[in-house]
């Protein structure tokens, strides 16, 4: 769904277009087929002042791994309605100089402040004169100088980013830090007190290097300050605050047809193409549209590989029949890989909507009863989540043992720091009175990375109990929040 509330279906009435300077304004004309922005067709307008909604969007999220680098700087990928020169661009480049290591790790702090979307009224809108005598000659004439859509508003933000460069002397060392990092999302003074504390206490083994990027603070630049000191966080964070200014960076985009019924609506809008392949092109074109709306975070690295198929299409010749067949396997690919994305988001709400959020972290008895489960409990045979089959990892252990003069225990933790707990499921293997305890000690669905389980056996008897996990990876399922 756009911002507009409009669903993904056969065609886009409402679009995003990202804002990339001072050439694109408010009656802008955008042309899909040459993915070019083109002159203002309307009489000026002004977009309604009144919304003032307004979201602060803290984040913080560490990187330990050189997988987990190059995910990070996939998913900052800008993916929007495509713009000839500026259709795919990182947001986070100074990334591609940060390296990883097993006792290293990178720590991004950031927060966004955006503004609710911006729009003016199209029904009240109108054609310039000439844009009017244009369209009495017919569709065509018109799209070529004005394009199909036209610029009717647009969403505006600010964004703060610290990413800390941390090096250490052993592996603990590292992890210690990361963990009094934890729980920490939008405290920039708790952030900046744990790192100071670790930078001061252990200078033989521990070294850091700050790097700080401000979009926009009282009407300056963009800003970029590498090799800062840890102190300065709090203050650019504090001033940031107080003085920031949120500025357009995505553009909203009409079709022409909610203006005046001679525009065809916009499904026909790729017959410049030919028949063979217009409706390759328009599911690309669609697809790249649903990824940036997506909430799944690395979906975003999806977007290159469906820019690049849109080139190709673009520059094929329909007379080519192996070309043409070419064509048509990677627009399936890339398809193929947009659905995948769509099928994680539903296989990560499907699991936190099964979740048991009333399971007991104190000893439960046997009792007679034969499972226990929260979650999704994998997805074989499961026709739907066939196509991303491999994302999920299906761990298993069982504790049998026979009888003893004593209370025997056991304790299973399955899963590691690189997966998201989906499911799992803890097994009476007797099914009876006798089987003795469990104790679920964590196992959070979509939360924790593992999940750990004790159990115990009644003295001078034995037990038979089993845990199955299952996980998928943690980074590519991470979700990010509602953008509108």
């Amino acid at each position: 769904m756009d911002s507009t509330g409009n669903s993904n279906s056969s065609f886009k009435t409402y679009m995003e277009l990202g804002w990339t300077g001072g050439h694109i304004t408010h009656g802008s004309g955008y042309d899909v087929a040459h993915r070019q922005l083109r002159s203002s067709a309307l009489e000026s307008f002004k977009v309604d002042p009144s919304v003032t909604g307004r979201k602060y969007i803290p984040n913080m999220h560490t990187i330990t791994t050189s997988e987990e680098l190059k995910t990070r700087i996939k998913a900052d990928v800008e993916a929007t309605v495509p713009l000839e020169g500026v259709a795919i661009e990182s947001t986070n480049s100074y990334l591609r100089s940060v390296k990883t290591s097993d006792t290293s790790l990178v720590q991004v702090i950031e927060e966004i402040i955006q503004d609710d979307p911006v729009r003016a009224s199209v029904h009240n809108l109108k054609l310039t004169a000439e844009a009017s005598a244009l369209l009495a000659n017919g569709v065509k004439d018109f799209t070529e100088k004005y394009g199909e859509y036209f610029v009717y508003g647009h969403i505006s933000r600010a964004r703060f980013t610290a990413v800390c460069n941390i090096k250490t002397s052993s592996k603990d060392l590292r992890e210690n830090i990361k963990s009094s990092l934890a729980g920490k999302v939008g405290d920039a003074k708790g952030i900046s007190a744990a790192l100071e504390s670790y930078n001061s206490s252990n200078k033989e083994s521990c070294s850091m290097d700050m790097h700080l990027e401000v979009d926009r603070i009282g009407g300056k630049d963009p800003e970029k300050k590498p090799h800062v000191e840890i102190g300065e966080l709090v203050k650019a964070w504090d001033q940031f605050q107080a003085d920031f200014e949120t500025t357009p960076y995505m553009a909203l985009l009409c079709h022409y047809s909610v203006l005046d019924s001679k525009f065809p609506i916009p499904q026909n809008q790729f017959q410049y193409l030919g028949s063979k392949i217009s409706a390759a092109y328009q599911s690309l074109y669609l697809a790249q549209n649903e990824l940036s709306n997506s909430l799944m975070v690395q979906a975003a690295s999806c977007s290159d590989t469906v820019a690049k198929a849109c080139d190709l299409v673009k520059s094929l010749n329909v007379n080519d029949e192996a070309a043409v067949a070419h064509m048509h396997k990677t627009v399936q690919d890339c398809l193929a890989e947009v659905e995948q994305w769509r099928l994680r988001f539903d296989l990560q709400s499907d699991a936190k909507k099964l979740e048991d959020t009333n399971m007991s972290f104190s000893w439960v008895s046997s009792g007679g009863q034969k499972e226990w489960s929260s979650g999704k409990l994998g997805i074989a045979g499961d026709p739907k989540y066939s196509a991303i089959g491999s994302d999920v990892k299906h761990r298993r252990e069982q504790f049998s043992t026979e009888w003893k003069s004593y209370r025997q225990y056991q304790t299973y933790s399955l899963g590691d720091a690189q997966d998201s707990v989906i499911g799992y499921r803890i097994t009476n293997e007797w099914n009876n009175n006798d089987n003795g305890w469990f104790k679920l000690h964590h196992g959070a669905i979509r939360q924790d990375s593992s999940v750990k389980v004790e159990f115990c056996a009644e003295t001078w008897r034995g037990c038979n109990w089993s845990l199955d996990v299952w996980t998928v990876p943690k980074i590519m399922y991470e979700v990010q929040q509602a953008k509108f």
